[in-house]
């Protein structure tokens, strides 16, 4: 479409009633919107952010993919997205850059004089439209919560001197509690005790001045708790590979630990096998997904009860059989379910796939890049909310790049 083209379409468009016209626009894929801020001062000033335009936009959001490429030694600085809703439908997965992490100064490497690396940020989970990192292999272990669309972040305190030097940081997770409508992070801590190791926890409520310890962990020091997590309702899920039975999880409203357990179905070759494990959310609900290779199916459960053994019901068996393939191995891990009813889902961490529940079929949708290397990915629903208004503070930080800062004031103001 030629410049002379897209003019006379947005003069076109202007001529349409305001409210119409805002109906329109907000319903936009996320990028999409950005651009069109640009196009002319009439879509610039009806997408300006204010309470009906943020409302009416987050009603009609979908959720997107976030991206961190890179290892938690060497993580990217850029967060990239995908719109499952769009690309899903184009066939046609494009990453696109979505927010760049602000720079939070250099550490000096202990026993190398004089040699120092930038502290990086590693994506660790999303909760609502905000998004945590955790600046990893740091003496200070500090941490941020950001809001990609608005450009936002807030930059978590430090744990206190004597936990720091007392304990060391196992994992660090956002969590939301709907009760007091109140954002926190928790903190996983080891710490040597003669000849124990002892598991701690401690949580930050954002808005106020300092940690605190919370109840003792029923748990060994040999946990995994960075490769199956999911946030749902008020509560993080852990699901590890060799030690746990259960699905481990934190209520962060009650500030306490639990367990719920697996499907009484799930048997000693599912617990031998559970590198094949996943969790997520489909439907709202807690879900389980267990891959079935030798089968050739997946099968993804969901628990329509919290903490009801019993509610836990085979929703879908996935047919993972693949032409001119060997069995797909690995976890599935449930994503997101599409407004066409399709089922998202990730494998192994380096391939996105769809189930269609109504043809029972699976579609690898080939998304090559993520084959390249195993990246930190997010499933988050974008927002226009100030970030001082979703965590109760009074100040912020904003962070734009200085090459782009002129174009990106234009299209995130």
């Amino acid at each position: 479409m030629s410049r002379r083209q897209s003019a006379k379409m947005a003069e076109s468009l202007t001529d349409l009633p305001p409210n119409i016209l805002m109906e329109i626009l907000v319903r936009l894929p996320l990028k999409s919107l950005f651009i069109s801020r640009c196009v002319c001062k009439t879509f610039l000033s009806l997408t300006t952010p204010n309470s009906h335009f943020i409302d009416l936009h987050s009603s009609n959001a979908t959720q997107i993919l976030g991206f961190q490429f890179g290892d938690v030694f060497n993580p990217s600085k850029l967060l990239r997205l995908a719109e499952p809703e769009l690309d899903i439908a184009l066939e046609n997965f494009v990453l696109k850059p979505l927010y760049q992490l602000p720079q939070m100064g250099t550490s000096v490497i202990m026993y190398r004089t004089n040699y120092r690396e930038d502290n990086k940020l590693v994506l660790v989970n999303s909760v609502n439209s905000l998004l945590y990192f955790v600046r990893r292999h740091a003496p200070d272990e500090r941490s941020l919560v950001c809001n990609p669309v608005t450009s936002e972040y807030l930059i978590i305190p430090d744990v206190d001197r004597k936990i720091r030097l007392e304990s060391r940081t196992k994992s660090m997770w956002l969590g939301f509690s709907p009760g007091t409508n109140q954002y926190k992070v928790l903190r996983i801590s080891s710490s040597v005790n003669g000849e124990y190791v002892e598991v701690g926890a401690q949580v930050f409520v954002i808005g106020s001045s300092s940690w605190r310890e919370i109840e003792a962990l029923p748990l060994g020091n040999d946990h995994s708790w960075d490769l199956c997590s999911t946030f749902l309702n008020g509560a993080m899920y852990w699901l590890d590979d060799q030690s746990w039975n259960d699905i481990f999880f934190f209520d962060f409203e009650r500030e306490r630990f639990g367990d719920i357990a697996l499907p009484p179905e799930f048997g000693d070759e599912q617990l031998k096998n559970k590198h094949c494990m996943s969790t997520g959310v489909l439907g709202g609900c807690l879900c389980v997904s267990y891959n079935d290779f030798n089968a050739q199916h997946v099968d993804l459960w969901v628990m329509r009860k919290r903490g009801d053994r019993e509610s836990w019901i085979k929703e879908f068996v996935v047919d993972t059989v693949r032409p001119r393939a060997g069995p797909a191995f690995g976890r599935f891990k449930p994503l997101q379910v599409l407004r066409n009813g399709e089922i998202l889902m990730l494998w192994i961490n380096n391939d996105l796939v769809c189930y269609d529940p109504r043809r029972k079929s699976l579609r690898f949708v080939g998304f090559h890049l993520l084959r390249m290397t195993t990246p930190r990915n997010v499933a988050f629903t974008p927002s226009f909310i100030p970030l001082k208004d979703a965590l109760l503070v009074d100040r912020v930080n904003q962070y734009i790049r200085p090459r782009y800062k002129r174009a990106l004031v234009t299209v995130l103001m």
